[in-house]
């Protein structure tokens, strides 16, 4: 099964058919994921040791009442996009420096059922020798999300004087958040004992969930290995030999 049939198969199961009713319009979402894919071709670079670099931060671009249909379902089908965007990196040999982010905009110079897409390279967070370490892009990073409490994670060992100097906190700005070793994750541990995608935090009604991607050496919450579990503040997460506080407000 080709990447774009997987992705039609994983829209087939989402919302039991509403998602589908919101492109009444000639806006197709396999139309919006075969754009994505010619984007990441046009835009391949061969860089230092044989790598073929591609674009990892898309924009789509729709016409405001096309934005306004699609708006309740934008997130879970800039997951699906994403997660095609990986599927299809790894069966043509692509790499990416940074986490795979799809987000639409709704402009005034389209008409309904039209769209383009813009697309860059934005480097992900990554936590080495101790510190979160945040580099520069040559895109405005994304806006974080509002989420209740302000969840982050701490590298183990920092006080509060780090957390406020921010060198060693990572704030969840997405609904899903990436962690591993690979240079594709949202937030990338350079540790050998840390799978390439190695688990994923999500956010849900409120609460963090950790899961376990089928790492090969674990995840451990509190020194227990875990599969799924809610986070609650002051929660240890431990991740090859790294490991991380998690963090969340309380009162809100």
């Amino acid at each position: 099964m080709g990447v774009l049939q997987r992705f039609e198969r994983r829209l087939e199961g989402m919302v039991e058919g509403a998602f589908a009713r919101a492109f009444k319009s000639e806006l197709q979402p396999v139309e919006v994921a075969s754009a994505v894919q010619r984007e990441m071709d046009d835009r391949a670079a061969i860089v230092a040791q044989g790598r073929t670099l591609v674009p990892n931060d898309f924009v789509v671009e729709v016409a405001g009442s096309d934005y306004q249909r699609l708006d309740v379902y934008a997130e879970s089908l800039g997951v699906e996009l994403a997660n095609l965007a990986r599927d299809y990196a790894k069966e043509q040999g692509y790499s990416f420096v940074g986490p795979v982010r799809m987000r639409f905009e709704g402009v005034p110079d389209l008409t309904t059922g039209t769209f383009r897409i813009r697309s860059g390279v934005i480097r992900g967070s990554t936590i080495e020798g101790g510190e979160v370490r945040q580099p520069a892009s040559d895109l405005p990073r994304p806006q974080p999300g509002v989420f209740p409490g302000r969840p982050r994670l701490i590298v183990a060992g920092s006080g509060a004087g780090a957390e406020a100097a921010g060198q060693r906190t990572y704030d969840l700005q997405t609904p899903m958040t990436l962690l591993g070793r690979g240079t594709d994750c949202d937030l990338r541990l350079v540790d050998p004992g840390v799978s390439r995608h190695h688990a994923e935090l999500r956010v849900e009604d409120g609460q963090v969930v950790l899961v376990d991607l089928g790492s090969t050496n674990g995840t451990f919450v509190n020194g227990q290995p875990v599969r799924r579990v809610a986070l609650t503040d002051g929660t240890h997460v431990t991740l090859g030999r790294t490991t991380l506080v998690f963090r969340q407000d309380a009162g809100y």
